[in-house]
């Protein structure tokens, strides 16, 4: 009796660890239902490799863009409206043909514009995990939240190439057919969307990082400060060094016990850190082994870990669409955000001593990690199920 070939996913990702953390607890539930799956994400194929992951290589040349302009770029949609129709093509035909061969069953796309062009015009099943920002259902309407005229009209060229139905809007391309926030509406939302848009609820899968972790305590000091700056270099430029250099001396100053993670990256840290802090490539964060704060970019993982763990934050967002995510989580009660346009030292010390003074912002976290438990959302649970139904 000859065997079928195993179901398989791709999972297609933006760069950075935030999506990894919300789709590796999805690859495990899979895995625990003989389901195979394969990840592209830029940058971290390595690690993945390593750790045991299938990593799909598509060997895309990289896109650079001026820093000053992609400071102010909130989504990775804008890549479009600034690439030539070649270009778009080539990076497409990539996709398409890594599909192609791989013969998965459904595509998953995450905030990944050329993967999502690349499925639709195939037809193929495709879900999508997004944020209420990139969606077109979004509230925040004003003109700073809208794509520039050239997005829609480069990507229904490239629709129209491969004989798929246009779009009405640039943001529905985002939308598959279903697609999945990994967060709460009050955090992420949308007026009205449709019944194929579900809040899964945050999913946190900081323990699947492939990184050396902590969990251990290296002193039991209070208050204690968990940083985390990002990336080192983004589209936007030196963001995390940058967010680094200038949190350095109030950190250094605060009366606090302080924890750097590095995410694996290679920053610049100032002679005599180790010294200092206890510097760490990843932490991992539990009930009973948490930070009194959390001083951070900005994330869309890092705002919901904070908030799921019931730990207050200082922000400093920095680019556009961690401006979003900060506001959102400062408007729920859970911290204070600096834009970094006006961000000097003191300041930044000062949020961090209010935070870490003021009870109400840990209560107000307390509140919604309660809320967020009680109300089941299902998680990566929900997303494997309904992967399952397609299967």
């Amino acid at each position: 009796m000859s065997l079928s070939p195993p179901k398989r996913v791709f999972f297609f990702l933006s760069g950075g660890w935030g999506p990894l953390v919300r789709t590796l607890p999805i690859v495990k539930r899979l895995a625990d239902h003989g389901i195979v799956s394969s990840l592209a994400i830029a940058g971290l194929g390595p690690q993945l490799q390593d750790a045991g992951f299938d990593v799909i290589e598509l060997n895309l040349l990289p896109f650079t863009a001026p820093a000053d302009a992609a400071g102010g770029w909130w989504s990775p949609y804008h890549f479009l409206a600034h690439q030539s129709l070649e270009s778009l093509i080539e990076q497409v035909e990539a996709y398409r043909k890594s599909i192609q061969e791989g013969q998965p069953s459904l595509v998953v796309t995450d905030i990944n514009p050329i993967a999502a062009l690349a499925a639709k015009s195939l037809r193929i099943t495709h879900f999508t995990v997004s944020q209420s920002l990139f969606l077109p259902f979004q509230t925040a309407n004003s003109s700073r939240w809208r794509l520039p005229d050239a997005v829609l009209p480069a990507i229904n060229n490239i629709l129209e190439r491969y004989g798929a139905a246009p779009l009405e809007s640039a943001a529905h391309l985002d939308m598959g057919d279903l697609t999945f926030l990994p967060s709460i509406p009050e955090f992420d939302p949308l007026g009205d969307p449709p019944s194929s848009i579900r809040y899964a609820g945050p999913i946190l899968g900081n323990e699947f990082i492939p990184l050396p972790t902590t969990t251990g305590r290296s002193s039991s000091a209070r208050p204690w400060i968990l940083f985390y700056a990002g990336r080192p270099h983004d589209v936007a430029g030196p963001s995390g060094q940058t967010l680094l250099n200038i949190a350095w001396e109030p950190l250094c100053s605060v009366a606090a016990r302080v924890t750097v993670a590095s995410g694996g990256y290679d920053f610049k840290i100032p002679p005599g850190a180790h010294d200092r802090f206890e510097i760490v490539p990843w932490h991992i964060l539990s009930p009973d082994h948490k930070p009194d704060l959390i001083v951070h970019h900005g994330g869309h993982g890092a705002c919901l870990t904070a908030i799921t763990a019931g730990i207050a934050s200082v922000v400093v967002p920095t680019h556009a669409e961690r401006e979003y995510n900060a506001r959102n989580l400062a408007a729920l009660g859970c911290g204070e955000f600096l834009l970094s346009a006006a961000l000097d030292a003191q300041r930044l010390r000062g949020a961090i001593e209010k935070v870490i003074g003021t009870g109400d912002y840990t209560a107000a976290c307390a509140r919604w990690s309660r809320t967020i438990a009680e109300r089941k959302y299902g998680g990566s649970d929900l997303v494997t199920g309904m992967i399952m139904q397609v299967l």
